[in-house]
């Protein structure tokens, strides 16, 4: 069964936006958050090109989330180094 979403939902997807997506699916289809969320996933399955570049966009965010982490913690030790 071919899993049709809007343009927007669509839209929101390319730009990396999944819960977005999953919320206009729920408000546009009048459905809930499970269903919803399943008909995002059947959607970018079917989407190599879009499955590829969500792959790749949670892959950046967690390298960035990483830099901030080592960033906070070699801060703090250069705090506590200072301070002590």
């Amino acid at each position: 069964m071919a899993v049709i979403l809007s343009q927007a939902a669509v839209s929101a997807l390319w730009r990396g936006q999944v819960v977005e997506a999953i919320k206009l699916v729920r408000v546009e289809q009048h459905i809930g958050l499970k269903e919803a969320k399943e008909q995002v996933e059947a959607y970018v399955h079917t989407q190599p090109a879009l499955r590829s570049r969500l792959v790749h966009a949670h892959a950046d965010a967690r390298e960035g989330l990483l830099r901030w982490v080592i960033f906070f913690l070699i801060g703090g030790a250069g705090l506590f180094f200072f301070l002590a």
